[in-house]
């Protein structure tokens, strides 16, 4: 009887659960056709809730790949950030000053002083604890669910991915259908983006950046503008703070280059050989900005993970100049190239494999039939520099096939829009 009575009760939550779940579903579904933001995209209403449907449902496949993974039934991160949410929950609900305050206690070995600890810092566990926070607010509408919480996250995020096709679809002229796939299907950004992990923020907050400074809003809206950028570099901070390391040269490069379009060329090599002499040189400065170091610390934290199954063998790099310059091969071949078809061990590599080298021969086509001479603009530069200083940055310090994969997946819609776009695709079926 008790057990008969257990999984009634179980069924009862299980269907009280899917219909919450349809109820929120219709609701987002139709927010998003009148909310003005997303209808000034130059996306009709059934590709907006199509597109957001599609989110939903990779959000889902992600969390039921997860829970059956190798390490066993809710062991991965995503379900692990999910149970601390709930903890902090119930703190939200019964001591609200305890779930602010406890956000700001430190309680590791190294001190807050220590930003670019790799490991026993507030610093480093600053993400996590972000994300917690922010689903632990999903979770007082969504009664605990994770699936239910899966609308909640796609439905925040999807303002960055529409941000970023709004930017080019000004930035770029062409076939609407190419850059829908450009900005939302490529596969590896479409499962990590779509997923309850760090991923779908960390491009929230890099498209509403990028959105922000190219449409100008700063200027049109001063106030709203500011306080949407802070926000916006504010959360990329807590989330990818080496992201925005690496973003703020390539910003104020694009900034200069608009202002100063004839010298777009010189400005950015200067800068970037100003940023590079920074690199290297800082530490005599100040120990603690000994960035080869602290690149190489990264790695070495990387080569201690335990466990996982795609580990590629690396060498260790050496933190200084020649170091870096010797390591380059290596690390660009890991970031561009990887997988190959050797690394393909598993059916769940095949599509990051196969992603891979219809990138590859897309870029192939841009130059073997351009559209028209590449322009570099300010922005297109912004994108090319940006983009391959995340990729090296990926490339020196992680050497897990399926972190480069879900690292490098926010890259994919900033380079494929202007690859796809610059094809000249009426030569191409003619040959």
């Amino acid at each position: 009887m008790a057990n008969s009575a257990i999984i009634e009760l179980s069924l009862y939550l299980l269907r009280m659960e899917v219909f919450l779940f349809s109820i929120y579903l219709l609701l987002f579904s139709w927010c998003i056709t009148q909310i003005r933001f997303f209808r000034n995209s130059g996306l009709s209403r059934f590709q907006l809730v199509a597109l957001f449907l599609l989110k939903v449902g990779m959000g889902i496949a992600y969390g039921w790949i997860n829970w059956y993974s190798d390490l066993g039934p809710g062991k991965t991160d995503t379900w692990t950030l999910h149970a601390e949410s709930l903890k902090e929950t119930k703190i939200l609900l019964t001591s609200p000053v305890s779930y602010i305050t406890s956000f700001f206690y430190n309680p590791y070995t190294n001190s807050f002083g220590s930003f670019f600890a790799s490991s026993a810092s507030y610093w480093n566990n600053l993400k996590n604890e972000s994300y917690i926070r922010i689903e632990s607010v999903f979770n007082c509408f969504s009664f605990g669910s994770y699936f239910i919480n899966i609308i909640f996250y796609v439905f925040l995020t999807y303002f960055g991915v529409v941000a970023l096709y709004r930017v080019m679809r000004r930035h770029l002229e062409g076939n609407s259908l190419l850059l829908i796939i450009a900005c939302f299907l490529a596969p590896s950004f479409l499962y990590w983006t779509s997923g309850l992990h760090k991923d779908g923020l960390t491009f929230l907050a890099l498209g509403t950046v990028i959105y922000i400074i190219y449409f100008r809003k700063t200027a049109s809206k001063p106030v709203a503008g500011y306080l949407l950028l802070s926000a916006a570099l504010l959360l990329l901070f807590v989330l990818r703070n080496h992201v925005l390391l690496v973003l703020l040269p390539a910003l104020v490069c694009w900034i200069l280059a608009r202002r100063f379009p004839l010298h777009r060329a010189g400005l950015f090599a200067g800068i970037y050989g100003l940023a590079i002499l920074f690199f290297f040189t800082a530490k005599y400065l100040h120990p603690s900005l000994d960035f080869p170091a602290i690149v190489a610390s990264k790695q070495e934290a990387f080569l201690h993970i335990e466990g996982g199954s795609s580990t590629v063998p690396v060498h260790r790099l050496r933190p200084d100049i020649t170091g870096f310059v010797q390591q380059l091969p290596q690390s660009a071949g890991l970031v561009l190239f990887r997988p190959l078809a050797s690394d393909v061990k598993k059916a769940i590599i095949f599509p990051a494999f196969l992603e891979v080298v219809l990138v590859w021969i897309c870029i192939l086509l841009f130059f073997l039939f351009p559209k028209r001479k590449p322009a570099f603009r300010p922005f297109s530069l912004f994108l090319l520099a940006f983009t391959m200083s995340v990729a090296l940055m990926i490339g020196y310090t992680v050497n897990n096939l399926g972190a480069i994969v879900r690292y490098r997946s926010i890259l994919f819609p900033l380079l494929l829009p202007p690859v796809l776009m610059g094809i000249c695709w009426k030569q191409l079926f003619k040959k």
